[in-house]
């Protein structure tokens, strides 16, 4: 299960989400063989489109199929389980954030993604009795002031922004706290954004969003992106 979700990973790290067998072999230090076997296998379920060119197999996902994007959803909601489990207070932070935004936005809610996650990932109570410092003081001009950056695929409703602002900054130490910020976008906003070719630009913003931690809607998202590279392939 592991090597079939990290071999549909693969497609996503290509601007034009076509690769090889020889390529994935490659990226994924497999022998060809392995490979080859579990390429076609994918290709059995319907999760890859296999096109002979030359001697060569050209793969890409298979964007109409609905097991795709719960391919990548499973990979993705992994690393957010892992994250949350941890006995940290960015992990936290983070399933206090998640609940927020599901129980406020409800159905509105497409997709809730992180974006700082590793300068997040970073944040340490602070002990207890010491004086907050300059650093861990809010700073909306400071990029390195404490923060969190959340990016929202909503459909169309009025953003609670205010109260939510108010909620997020409470689950901080008063010691430290943050920046909240964030961007709201709906779901073809962000299709669009995929799409753009100019400067690789779509392919920057799926990059931004991957580093991130997706805390809710991981199949919504994934059914996106695949609709974006579904355009570039081939």
């Amino acid at each position: 299960m592991q090597l079939t979700i990290q071999l549909a990973e693969a497609f996503l790290d290509q601007p034009s989400g076509v690769l090889s067998i020889h390529q994935i072999a490659k990226k994924l230090g497999l022998p060809y063989g392995t490979a080859y076997n579990r390429v076609h296998q994918m290709g059995e379920l319907g999760l890859i489109d296999i096109v002979p060119q030359g001697k060569a197999k050209l793969c890409a996902l298979n964007a109409a199929n609905p097991m795709t994007a719960t391919l990548l959803a499973t990979g993705s909601a992994q690393a957010t389980h892992r994250f949350l489990g941890e006995d940290s207070l960015p992990s936290r932070i983070a399933a206090s954030t998640r609940l927020l935004f599901e129980e406020t936005l409800g159905e509105h809610l497409h997709s809730a993604i992180l974006l700082n996650l590793q300068a997040f990932s970073r944040l340490k109570a602070p002990e207890e009795g010491e004086i907050p410092v300059p650093e861990t003081i809010p700073d909306d001009d400071d990029p390195a002031s404490p923060s969190l950056d959340m990016f929202l695929i909503l459909s169309p409703c009025d953003f609670p922004e205010s109260r939510i602002k108010t909620a997020l900054q409470t689950y901080f130490p008063p010691a430290m706290q943050p920046r909240v910020t964030h961007m709201v976008v709906t779901p073809a906003t962000l299709l669009g954004m995929l799409h753009e070719r100019e400067n690789e630009a779509g392919q920057s913003a799926f990059q931004m969003l991957r580093r991130g931690l997706i805390l809710s809607g991981f199949e919504r998202f994934f059914s996106i992106v695949l609709k974006a590279f579904a355009a570039r392939r081939f």
